[in-house]
């Protein structure tokens, strides 16, 4: 009799596990960090144009519950369930989770510490959601590669690895 009880409670623990979201809502970089909220854009682009949108869409969110695990050029996993549809939409977090930033050899800087510089540097004037297309680290030069992507227009930010 001693078992039933034990392969219910089981039983719904392990329901209660699969009920959870396996994969994460959005995965892209945190562009923005204000008032306890972070902006994150999807790093793949959504292709609209077969239905008259944009031919290179990226999905951008507002996140509450996850100023504190992310900063400014991380690339993030983000659960959510709810989203509010405007552009950028607003949720809250669920579960974030910060991938490791890529840093090659002889780099000083990391992937995220160039991407940041690059958000805040003074050539980049950007009207509309940064989305960072690409990075790429030349070790010839010393130099980083952010590839911006805002609006149509597409912006090359060159960042010294110092």
């Amino acid at each position: 009799m001693k078992k039933l009880p034990i392969s219910f409670f089981l039983l719904c623990l392990w329901l209660t596990g699969c009920t959870t979201h396996s994969k994460p809502g959005i995965e892209g970089y945190v562009v923005k960090k204000e008032s306890g909220r972070i902006l994150v854009v999807a790093s793949e682009s959504e292709d609209f144009s077969s239905t008259g949108g944009l031919k290179e869409f990226y999905p951008a969110i507002w996140f509450s519950h996850a100023s504190n695990k992310a900063d400014v050029g991380d690339k993030v996993q983000i659960w959510f369930d709810v989203v509010m549809e405007s552009y950028p939409g607003q949720a809250e977090a669920e579960k974030v989770l910060v991938l490791p930033s890529k840093k090659p050899k002889n780099a000083d800087l990391t992937e995220s510490d160039a991407i940041r510089k690059a958000l805040t540097s003074k050539e980049l004037n950007l009207p509309n959601i940064p989305a960072i297309q690409s990075t790429s680290y030349h070790s010839k030069t010393d130099v980083w590669e952010v590839v911006i992507h805002s609006g149509e227009s597409e912006v090359t930010v060159q960042i010294s690895d110092n």
